[in-house]
């Protein structure tokens, strides 16, 4: 989750149990260093100097003045408020906000200029940087990403919002990109109490009208047979204002299209299919949709990352839609479908072996396991897969997992961290073709892998393409110290003006391809480095000369501190 790797589970891990810092006088022992399995042909192709600190990357297809459709690059950034040696906050060094960068397989870095080329699509009317946060204000924006065509009736984005280490409630907005004004519309406020408690006590722990709530993702799909897509999600919250509440209740959920009578300030229907009141612990972060079972009524699997450490799949009752699906009276199914692998981060549904059955792509999101009571976790992170049951009985037979990377370790946090859980990594996973051609061909995808605090990017390669071998090759394509000067990753302080930046967080990076579908199309991946306000430019297509073609670094994490 970025920078917020760091912060993504303190709170709740440090209700788990975690002791106090150990006090010791620590010293780094030197990188340790392993061979990559393969290292395949890539080029850097420059890097896109930002004046914002960019966090998640999603690209997309985006109308043109010119009738024309081109890809354009979505960036988020977030984490941007100064807080006093209490914690708390005093105002906010730059905005959190939604940018866009339109036609980006036409945008060179040698000519490239942030304040001109860089459009913030959010919050228009906020002239400074340094600002008082107003009333609806972006609030830490996350996977924002194009809403599909005929969802709307309008071109836009959709931007879940939130997290639980802000101060303000998050929220679901839209952006309309047909109006020049870029106008704002709420699908869902969440809300708080006005005295920063998380409930009063009159309250159940888990009311849905007193606990704010965070969204990560979203995806489109019609739930009410009405013929409009509808936005579906999970979300989790448990912060207000700084304090702290001992549960964090997930919920899956979906939100009515209202179709042509939709309003900017008028909040979509809500309907809760898991969590409160009946089952509080539903899927909380990351998220994804696929018909399954075949009948036209989708599954939806979810990550448990703060509470059930579990995937999760959740569908409606044989023969119903999910507009029938009450948690009390008509319950969705549910269940776990993987457990064991620490925190559960993020889910991508794809077809990876190419047997024609779609799988589930999975990362977990673990700590360093340096410090005793404090960032120890013998889960490593992981890149995994989770096959569906040979039997098609999704809700009670087992789903075969597969590793396909293992050992992933954060950059270690130094000095010792007073509390857990320290760094996280890895970050999201996703398939991709490094040309067009192979995945014209019906080649297994290759999987594209960041590493968030882990500083690094991965490729993962199939050993082959027997439907059988779940055998991956792995290569680090970045590393943030081979650009950013030796040993980068091994301090941690609070952003400018706050004392300093170090540079050791990967953000969410995504692929396009070149030349659209063209045969001789090849990927390339841009790659968010959120300390150094910087996207890289990485390309797979073959250059006869080698110029800026990078020589895999190694594979391998920082040492853990030790004592002299």
């Amino acid at each position: 989750m970025m920078r917020s790797a760091l912060l993504q589970s303190s709170i709740l891990r440090r209700l788990r149990g975690t002791v106090a810092a150990c006090g010791l006088i620590l010293a780094l022992t030197p990188v340790m260093s392993s061979a990559n399995d393969f290292c395949p042909n890539v080029y850097d192709t420059g890097v896109f100097n930002l004046d914002f600190n960019p966090a998640f990357l999603h690209i997309d297809e985006f109308d043109a003045d010119d009738g024309e459709i081109y890809d354009g690059l979505i960036v988020t950034s977030f984490f941007n408020a100064i807080k006093d040696n209490t914690g708390a906050r005093i105002g906010y060094f730059e905005r959190d906000l939604v940018a866009r960068i339109e036609g980006i397989g036409y945008r060179s870095p040698a000519w490239f200029k942030a304040d001109r080329d860089v459009e913030v699509i959010s919050d228009q009317d906020l002239a400074s940087p340094v600002i008082p946060r107003a009333q609806g204000q972006t609030i830490w924006p996350n996977e924002a990403q194009r809403v599909p065509d005929g969802v709307l009736p309008f071109e836009a984005i959709v931007v879940p919002e939130g997290f639980h280490v802000t101060f303000e409630p998050g929220r679901l907005t839209l952006i309309d990109l047909d109006d020049p004004n870029r106008q704002t519309y709420l699908i869902h406020q969440s809300l708080q109490e006005g005295d920063g408690r998380c409930k009063l006590p009159s309250h159940s722990k888990f009311d849905p009208l007193v606990q704010p709530r965070f969204y990560h993702i979203v995806k489109w799909f019609d739930m009410d047979n009405d013929g409009l897509r509808d936005a579906v999600t999970v979300r989790s919250g448990f912060k207000v204002q700084g304090k702290v509440c001992l549960d964090a209740a997930g919920e899956v959920v979906w939100f009515k299209n209202p179709g042509a009578g939709i309003d900017p300030n008028v909040e979509w229907e809500e309907n809760i299919v898991v969590g409160y009141p009946t089952d509080p612990y539903g899927a909380d972060i990351s998220m994804d949709i696929f018909d399954f079972e075949g009948d036209g009524v989708p599954e939806i699997v979810g990550t448990n990352f703060f509470n059930g450490s579990a995937i999760s799949i959740y569908g409606a009752p044989v023969g119903d839609t999910w507009a029938d699906v009450d948690p009390t009276t008509n319950p969705a199914r549910n269940t776990q479908i993987n457990t064991g692998n620490g925190e559960p981060f993020n889910v991508r549904i794809v077809d990876l072996n190419g047997d024609g059955s779609m799988d589930v792509l999975a990362t977990n999101h673990q700590g360093d396991n340096c410090f005793a009571g404090i960032t120890l976790d013998p889960n490593p992170g992981r890149v995994y897969a989770i096959e569906q049951p040979a039997s098609g009985d999704l809700f009670n037979d087992p789903w075969p997992e597969h590793i396909l990377k293992d050992n992933i370790r954060p950059n270690p946090t130094y000095p010792t961290p007073a509390s857990g859980p320290g760094r996280l990594g890895p970050g999201l996973a996703q398939p991709f073709w490094f040309s067009a051609v192979k995945e014209a061909q019906g080649r297994k995808p290759w999987i594209l892998v960041g590493g968030d605090e882990a500083s690094k990017v991965w490729v993962l390669k199939p050993n082959s393409e027997d439907a059988n071998d779940w055998n991956y090759l792995s290569s680090v394509i970045f590393d943030i110290n081979d650009y950013y000067g030796a040993n980068t990753t091994q301090s941690f302080t609070a952003p400018a003006p706050s004392g300093g930046t170090s540079i050791s967080t990967i953000g969410q990076p995504d692929w396009r391809y070149d030349r659209g579908w063209a045969w001789a199309s090849y990927a390339e991946v841009y790659i968010p480095v959120f300390e150094g306000r910087a996207i890289h430019r990485i390309s797979f297509r073959p250059r006869p000369d080698g110029t800026g073609q990078i020589v895999c670094p190694a594979d391998g994490a920082l040492a853990c501190p030790v004592t002299p």
